[in-house]
């Protein structure tokens, strides 16, 4: 395996562009689903069991993921599944019926979860040790850039093509990552394989900030997987592409002004004031009617989860030794399965009653645990975590 001393070093940039564009397609395909099943008569709870089935697959295939990044060729388990995630889109065209998107989205789900580890961990690979919680950081940015990037480009491919050709469109995205990471050619030694051990499918370090970032995401799962159908009951879907680059803006706005707080280890003061930013952005819901505070809650939802998700990233990465780094990651990615996953669960069955404003307020609960979460256990866990790390 050959690492630069570099953080912006030529593998790091091309797993950059590679997790971008991954992201960019797996998240432009979730404010699609809903309107094609729309179109093909799925309503309702229907639509939030479609893409819940995802989650649940990726959940019960994390702990594999970790397992086989650990124990094979990670940069070969890589390819592989990333040519099997591409598959997936064309997949929906193919079979518009109910029952076989779930099975779709199932099979999304088990690919995905090692793809959505593999990236994070090779990227620790390749980054000199003393630079890898700095790195991961920034790599870790790819998730919050992909988040906002991929809603507005599947809503922007939808209004100019019909769905069959936005799955298609989001394929030839997944494609161009695979060619990317192909250029990449990371080398590792051979690996010594241990049995297959489902206690070991979980890096137990790992579980506080997974437990924590999953009350954190609810609320996103909810906003990304129902801003379209929000939108259009509101009036405001000329407004719904461009709530994604204020979404996308925040985001920029949060890395370039909070930088220099993270790397100084500023961090509690960062998380506070994202969560009170979140908080009062999704309680706004209840009074939303115009296209300007759409754009407005799209920015401070930036904001937010631009420090948010970096800086958890880089609490895992960076505390964790090099050949664990497979299964550790995995545990924590668990936390936006099961977080999206509530949130667009929950979303489903709140349209039908509560209506989709009030269940947008109502997720703002999620981050009030999650504040309480950090500040009580996480805050000094990772302070413990940290200390020893230097010790050692």
């Amino acid at each position: 395996m050959e690492k630069s001393e570099k953080i912006w070093n030529r593998k790091f940039i091309l797993l950059f562009i590679t997790n971008l564009l991954v992201l960019a397609a797996f998240y432009a395909s979730i404010p699609i689903i809903p309107i094609y099943c729309q179109e093909i008569g799925i309503t309702g709870s229907k639509i939030g069991i479609v893409l819940t089935a995802m989650s649940v697959a990726t959940i019960l295939f994390r702990p594999v993921a970790g397992y086989l990044l650990d124990n094979f060729n990670r940069y070969h388990v890589y390819l592989l599944f990333l040519a099997l995630f591409c598959l997936s889109f064309p997949a929906f065209i193919l079979f518009p019926v109910f029952g076989i998107l779930i099975v779709i989205r199932l099979y999304m789900g088990a690919v995905y979860s090692v793809c959505g580890s593999a990236t994070m961990t090779l990227a620790g690979d390749v980054l000199p040790v003393a630079k890898i919680t700095e790195g991961i950081n920034r790599f870790a940015f790819t998730v919050s850039i992909g988040m906002a990037v991929g809603p507005y480009v599947g809503l922007q491919v939808q209004s100019h093509m019909n769905s069959q050709a936005s799955f298609m469109t989001i394929f030839g995205i997944t494609v161009a990552a695979l060619i990317c990471v192909s250029c990449c050619r990371i080398r590792y030694p051979k690996t010594t394989r241990k049995k297959f051990s489902l206690r070991d499918t979980i890096h137990g370090p790992a579980l506080p900030f997974m437990f924590n970032m999953m009350f954190l995401m609810i609320p996103y799962g909810a906003v990304i997987a129902y801003s379209s159908i929000f939108a259009q009951e509101k009036g405001l879907s000329a407004f719904l592409p461009y709530f994604y680059i204020f979404l996308v803006a925040g985001m920029l706005v949060s890395k370039l002004s909070t930088q220099k707080m993270i790397d100084a280890g500023r961090h509690r003061i960062l998380v506070y004031i994202s969560l009170i930013l979140l908080i009062v952005t999704m309680v706004s819901y209840l009074f939303m009617d115009s296209g300007v505070h759409l754009l407005a809650a799209g920015f401070f939802f930036g904001l937010g989860y631009g420090i948010l998700q970096p800086l958890f990233q880089s609490f895992v990465t960076g505390s964790t030794p090099a050949p664990k780094r497979g299964v550790a990651n995995a545990t924590y990615m668990l936390s936006y399965d099961v977080g999206i996953g509530i949130g667009s669960l929950l979303m489903g069955f709140l349209q039908e009653t509560t209506g989709l404003p009030f269940g947008f307020a109502i997720t703002a609960i999620a981050y009030v645990i999650g504040g309480i979460v950090y500040i009580s256990y996480v805050d000094g866990y990772y302070q413990r975590l940290k200390a020893s790390a230097e010790h050692n």
